[in-house]
């Protein structure tokens, strides 16, 4: 197997780790101060048509691969969890569109999210409905003139509350399949469209800057038309979209693991105790050693699946391994990267505090990491 990158795919990492550490790296700090939307370095990332790195050139993307995407997800996500996640959910959404959409629906969207002009949402989870999927309770109905009336309540939803967001797509129950299970469906809801509107953000311990709001629906109208995909087929939709998100979280779970690394090693070397440097300490030396094997081996694992979905393979249980390993070592990377700083992990002024704070939502994110379990066992004959 020929593990070489292309030369169009090394230019491309190169650019965004330029990219990341010379824009994003400060955009970073000033999030984590006042918690904005960092709408300036959107629009220069989108300047360098990144937003639309897998929509298709005719639409005004890149055309690139899973592979290339995952290649540069993992220069971002190690400078700035918060950006690549922003990145993460826009690239999802407007996937989404490209294997969904009707001829109307991409002509009309596409263009807007492969440009960064619009950012792309998607509101699934509410009170009651996360990792139980199934139980959504926002529901539509047609009324006689075939239009849809949409009620209900999404929690914690990514990049739906910006002055940017755009063309959300919402899953709502609009029946039910056999055995009594709820149908499914994926709604276009447009920005402005009566009976829409945005509730409470909510104050998290990370990911500052990137916006997590309820959505609310009155008797919210829509027409037969915004139906994205197959009516009743919306999870299952929904589910496949997932793959490549959660091969997105097991890489920035190694992207977290090598930033650890980046701000431990030096840091170590330098702190003296009993006359020593942290680092001459065989248990110091150890962390550090899982810290970096840590991040190559989920590097090498997530580029496998990455790669397995570029050629169109069937890869849900690698995606989930993925998932479930890359957060689970991103965790342990960051606690012994707060426990090697000592009280200084406990301040919020070293970047330490913030990655051992950002790899608690990896495990969650995207189906937790027990969802994961429960997907690789159910492969396995359980």
């Amino acid at each position: 197997m020929d593990f070489s990158l292309s030369e169009e795919q090394a230019e491309l990492r190169r650019m965004v780790h330029d990219f990341a550490r010379g824009e994003v790296a400060p955009a970073q700090e000033q999030m984590d101060r006042d918690h904005d939307f960092p709408y300036e370095t959107w629009e220069k990332w989108s300047n360098l048509g990144m937003p639309g790195i897998l929509i298709p050139q005719d639409y005004g993307g890149s055309g690139l691969d899973s592979l290339t995407y995952i290649l540069a997800m993992e220069e971002m996500g190690a400078v700035s969890q918060t950006f690549a996640l922003i990145w993460q959910v826009h690239v999802m959404v407007a996937n989404m569109y490209v294997h969904l959409g009707t001829p109307e629906q991409k002509a009309e969207w596409l263009p807007r999210f492969a440009s960064g002009q619009n950012l792309g949402a998607f509101a699934l989870t509410e009170s009651g409905a996360g990792s139980d999927a199934g139980g959504v309770r926002t529901r539509a109905v047609q009324d006689i003139k075939g239009n849809w009336i949409l009620n209900g309540n999404k929690i914690f939803i990514s990049n739906a509350g910006t002055r940017i967001s755009d063309g959300t797509v919402v899953m709502a129950a609009t029946g039910e399949q056999e055995g009594r299970r709820k149908a499914i469906s994926c709604f276009i809801v447009p920005t402005g469209t009566p009976g829409y509107s945005l509730g409470q953000s909510f104050d998290k311990m990370a990911w500052h800057g990137m916006d997590n709001s309820e959505l609310v629906f009155n008797d919210c109208l829509l027409p037969a038309t915004s139906i994205l995909g197959k009516e009743g087929q919306g999870l299952r939709q929904a589910l496949a979209g997932l793959n490549l998100g959660r091969i997105v979280f097991g890489t920035l779970g190694g992207a977290l693991a090598q930033a650890c690394l980046e701000e431990t090693l030096p840091y170590t070397k330098e702190r003296k105790q009993f006359g020593k440097s942290l680092s001459d300490f065989q248990i110091t030396q150890a962390k550090l050693a899982n810290m970096a094997t840590n991040a190559e081996t989920t590097r090498a694992f997530a580029r496998y699946v990455a790669w397995l979905h570029s050629q169109g393979q069937d890869c849900h249980t690698e995606a989930a391994m993925v998932k479930l390993m890359g957060t689970k070592l991103a965790v342990e990377s960051a606690t012994d990267a707060y426990q090697l700083h000592g009280g200084y992990g406990f301040m919020h002024d070293y970047r330490v505090n913030r990655l051992y704070r950002e790899a608690q939502i990896l495990a969650i994110g995207e189906g937790t990491n027990e969802i994961q379990q429960m997907l690789i066992a159910r492969a396995l004959g359980c």
